[in-house]
This record gives C-alpha cells, structure tokens and sequence, in this order.
C-alpha cells in the first residue's frame, strides 16, 4: 500500500488551511468595505499596511533562520525557541510605544488614531508566534489549525457585531482576540503534542548573534513590503482616504491571491533547504521544476481571468462605490502573475544562504518602486501606482531568475508555452460568457471546469506526475 508523502501531506494540509483562512479574510474585508464605505475601509487598510512593518521589525525576520536551523537539527527548539520569544517580546513592547506616540501626534483624524493603538496591540501575539517551529518540524498541520483558528475567531464577530461604521474599531479588537486564541493553540501543540520544552536563559551575547542572523531576512521582508503596500500609504496621506479605500479593494483581492502563493512555497520550504544542505542536487532540481510547473498552471489562468472580468469582479465583492478600482485591479493581475513565478527563485535564495543576495535585488527594487511612487503617485494617483508596483515586480524577477539559477536551472518556459492552450481556450469561454451576459459568479465557476479539463486534456500533468507528488518514496 502507498503512503501519501510528507511533502504532499503538509502540501495539503497547510493548503486547505490557508484556503480557508484567507477565504475568511477575504469575505469579511469585502462585508466590512460595504458597511464602512471606502473612507473608513481606507483607514482600515492603511493602518494595517503600516502595521505590516512593525510586526515584521518585532519578528526580527528569525522566522526563515528558526526553520532552517529546527529543519537541520530538531534538539535545537528548546534554547533556540526561548531566546527567539524573549528577544521578541522586548522589540514588540518598544514597538507598541512608538505606535501609541505616532498616533498621539495625528489630531486630525481621531477615528484613524484610535485605529493604530488598537492594532497596535496585535503586535504582542504575532511576535509569540511560533509557525516557524512546527514547518521546520515539518509538522504543519499545527499551522493549518492555528491559521484557521485566528481568522475564524474575528470573522465570526464581525458578522454578529459590526453592523455600522461607527462600529470601526470592533475590527482590531476581535484580530486582536483571533491571534490570541490562535497563540494559545500553539503553546498546547508545542508542550503536548510536540513534546518541546522552552528555555528562558537570553542574554545580549546571543541576543548580538540573533539579530545579526536575523537582519537579512528582517530587512529584504521589510523591503518586500515597500513593493506591495506603501502605495496605498502614500495615497492616503498625499490624496485622500476615499481614493486609498479605492485602491485597497483592488489589492484586497490581489492580497488574496499573494497569499495563495504560500500554499504551495511553505510546504516545500524544509525540503529546499534539506536537499541543498545534504547536497542533493538532482533531488532540488526536480522539485524546484515541479513547483514551477504547479505556479504557473495557477498564475496564469489567475491572471488572464481577472483582468478579463475585473469590471464585474469589482462590483460583485465590493459594490458600485468601489467600481473605478477595477483598472488598478487589472494593472495589479499583471503583477501577480510576475510574483508568483519570482518567488520559485526568492525562496530558493533564502533556503539555499543567499538571503544577503535577495536582500540587495529587493533593495534596488524596492527604492526604486518607493521613489518612483513619492513622485508620480500624488500627482496621478491609483492608476500609476499599480503600474509602478509591476515595474518593481519585474526588476526583482530578472535579478533573482539571474542569482538563483547559479545553484539551480529551472526551465519555467516550456510551462509557459504547455499552459498556454488551455489558458486560451478558458479565455474565449469568458469572453463568450461575458457576451452573453452570464452571471459572473456562474461565469468564473464555468471557466475553472473548462480550464482543469483542458490542462487533464491537454496532458499539461500527467499521472506519472501526480504520483511523484503524492506517493511516498524513502527519506521525504
């Protein structure tokens, strides 16, 4: 009998579990933008892309170094995990005092100062978060309960408890209250079910070493964010909150799909850094190969059906007050496409002790998409600022497809040329949907089935294919 193997298992559990999770973040952030109305939902969404930073400041970009260092060597949690927490926690405390001295200093706006103390509370339980544990454990399906314990939480309080704008400040606190019971979760599945105990011993010697170990990916994160979320920063504070709330309903649906992207990297992750540690070249080139094969049979269809049904996407999620986000909407599918097929490089970088290379190639990009935005973006606003955000995109796929292919070779364009029958034969069924007034939601649902059958047709996959993923072979 065949054993489904772990890469596959944790494939399909983390999988489901963001599905759902980023489901639930998506459906009430499309509830909420319609009682809100775009000024309040601009407020919301800007407040939450600055938090972005100062979570990722507190979490000391140790995640991807903390599974590296557990993938290799699983003894190492019980020092390795106390340390990392206690260092956390002291970043996230300083961090909270300068979120509440930023937002004493706005007096003008008391709804959007309330907004960012009260976010600024979830910095505590994302800096205890210990994810990183259980994917270098391997072990992800902890991950998959506590991703969906954190998103179910709020989102069943906000459908019984938000019923006006006046009730805007309900969202951070019920976040706040899904992170804790998602924090609590974890320690149960680390003491009980991992059977990992915690040491508390840090002192500035290590805390020297862990920060400096840590800066890379802290900094080239950081960097990430510039490229997706400081647009919507700079329209607010340069525009207006209506036209940031505009935006954010185009890259609410983009963000979606971004995260999307971790179902299929998070579970391979251990096994890029195992096979390139133990050497296994052959190993790595065949699962990177895969991978990309997987990405762009979903990048592709994603991006052809949402520029193609942008318009009616739009109105469908968030109504006829956010309709003139449908062009950005389109711009940002573009963009999507190019990070997903980047990331197959940006992760191999990271597993693989290149993380000061991808730090440099999101430097140059993100300063570039920073700048690029302080002086277009005020001038013309939303439009140009999806476009420069693909420019940005574009820079960082050269230069990591450059670096990483040093260690790896992939060959991402004979999947291109594969996926591009079926891709056009969902396409003209959209476009013949669309002529004939179909429902949108009928019509997305019919061009997944064309789809899916033309890529089985078209032996875009094949069985062979399908076993290598989900049958268990000795070591993975």
């Amino acid at each position: 009998m065949f054993k489904i193997n772990r890469i596959a298992k944790n494939f399909l559990s983390i999988g489901f579990a963001n599905i759902i999770s980023q489901l639930l973040i998506f459906l009430i952030g499309t509830y909420y933008a319609r009682i809100l109305g775009a000024g309040n939902f601009g407020n919301i969404s800007v407040v939450q892309a600055i938090m972005v930073y100062f979570t990722m400041v507190s979490l000391l970009g140790l995640q991807t170094y903390g599974t590296r260092e557990i993938s290799k060597n699983r003894d190492s949690a019980r020092i390795l995990v106390g340390d990392v927490l206690s260092l956390r926690f002291i970043v996230a405390v300083i961090c909270f005092l300068i979120i509440v001295i930023l937002a004493s200093i706005n007096k003008s706006d008391p709804v959007y100062r309330t907004l960012f103390i009260l976010y600024g509370l979830t910095i505590f339980p994302s800096a205890l978060n210990i994810d990183w544990v259980f994917t270098g454990t391997e072990n992800m399906h902890f991950n998959a309960v506590y991703n969906i314990l954190k998103n179910i939480v709020p989102f069943v309080l906000i459908l019984l408890f938000l019923k006006s704008a006046n009730d805007v400040n309900m969202i951070p606190l019920f976040t706040m209250a899904g992170l804790t019971i998602g924090l609590l979760y974890q320690a149960y599945a680390y003491i009980y079910k991992e059977k990992l105990n915690i040491s508390f011993k840090l002192n500035w010697e290590k805390s020297k070493k862990y920060l400096l170990w840590g800066s890379p990916f802290l900094f080239s994160g950081i960097l990430a964010m510039v490229n997706c979320n400081v647009d919507r920063i700079i329209i607010k504070y340069t525009r207006s909150s209506f036209e940031a709330g505009i935006y954010s309903s185009a890259y609410y649906i983009v963000l979606f799909l971004t995260n999307v992207v971790t179902i299929i990297f998070v579970p391979v992750f251990p096994k890029l850094i195992s096979f390139f540690h133990d050497k296994k070249f052959i190993e790595l080139k065949n699962l990177s190969d895969n991978m990309s094969k997987v990405i762009v049979m979903v990048c592709v269809p994603a991006a052809v059906g949402g520029i193609l049904l942008s318009k009616k996407i739009i109105l469908l999620l968030f109504g006829q007050e956010y309709y003139t986000a449908f062009l950005p909407f389109s711009i940002l599918m573009i963009y999507i496409l190019l990070l997903f097929v980047r990331e197959i490089y940006g992760y191999g970088l990271n597993a693989w002790n290149k993380e000061k290379v991808y730090l440099n190639i999101v430097f140059f990009s993100s300063m570039t998409n920073l700048i690029l935005n302080l002086i277009f973006t005020p001038i013309y606003g939303m439009n140009i600022a999806a476009c420069i955000t693909v420019i940005s995109e574009v820079i960082n796929f050269i230069l990591m497809k450059k670096y990483a292919e040093k260690v790896v070779k992939i060959n991402i364009l004979k999947h291109f040329v594969k996926i591009t029958l079926p891709t056009a034969i969902m396409a003209l069924s959209i476009v013949f949907l669309n002529f004939i007034n179909t429902n949108v939601i009928i019509t997305i649902i019919a061009a997944i089935v064309i789809f899916f059958i033309s890529v089985v047709a078209f032996k875009y996959f094949s069985v062979s294919d399908i076993k290598t993923f989900l049958i268990k072979k000795s070591g993975v």
